[in-house]
């Protein structure tokens, strides 16, 4: 049975063979995202099981990240003090003290943290900096991103060192239902 609130999708990944699926709904201190994406990474099957946990203004508080490659498992877990910092697994994580996001690479479910937390109206950007999952060195980096709200369902998202640019499409609630040429929604 699905809890009151609780918001599912499932996507399909558009550059590799994979798909994800995610459930968002409220928590005891706000929100919680829990999600799971199995997909194929230089030619062997990856699965990534995640949970992002943000206060009630869509503050990302803590988060935990477990890769799986075929029997052996690693896992990070993410979080942030009430004064700013942020550490993973104990070890305090430079140069990200104050950012209130975190940004999963692998998965859309973190845009739709963002997309709530700046509650953009339509022609209005903000520029910010994430706490990033680097996918190839499994450590967590800062990462300068912006987005601008394009309509009501059209977001533009710019990754500012890279200039990597992707237009979003979300659904009411701001879930990422296409991100053209990574993932598109089926359910």
């Amino acid at each position: 049975m699905v809890s009151k609130g609780v918001k599912e999708i499932m996507w399909r990944r558009i550059d590799v063979i994979g798909l994800e699926t995610c459930a968002l709904g409220p928590s005891d201190d706000g929100y919680k995202m829990a999600g799971a994406a199995l997909f194929a990474d230089t030619e062997k099957p990856l699965r990534l099981e995640y949970e992002v946990h943000c206060n009630d203004t869509w503050e990302c508080t803590k988060a935990m990240v477990k890769k799986w490659r075929g029997i052996n498992a690693t896992t990070l877990c993410l979080e942030r003090t009430i004064d700013g910092q942020w550490s993973a697994d104990g070890q305090t994580i430079r140069n990200v003290d104050g950012l209130v996001d975190i940004d999963l690479g692998f998965t859309p479910a973190t845009n739709t943290n963002a997309i709530k937390r700046l509650g953009l109206n339509v022609g209005d950007q903000q520029e910010f900096t994430a706490v990033w999952l680097d996918e190839r060195t499994w450590a967590f980096k800062p990462l300068r991103q912006r987005y601008e709200r394009l309509s009501n369902n059209k977001y533009r998202y710019v990754s500012v060192e890279s200039g990597y640019e992707a237009q979003l499409e979300v659904d009411d609630f701001g879930l990422v239902r296409t991100y053209p040429d990574l993932w598109q929604a089926v359910i």
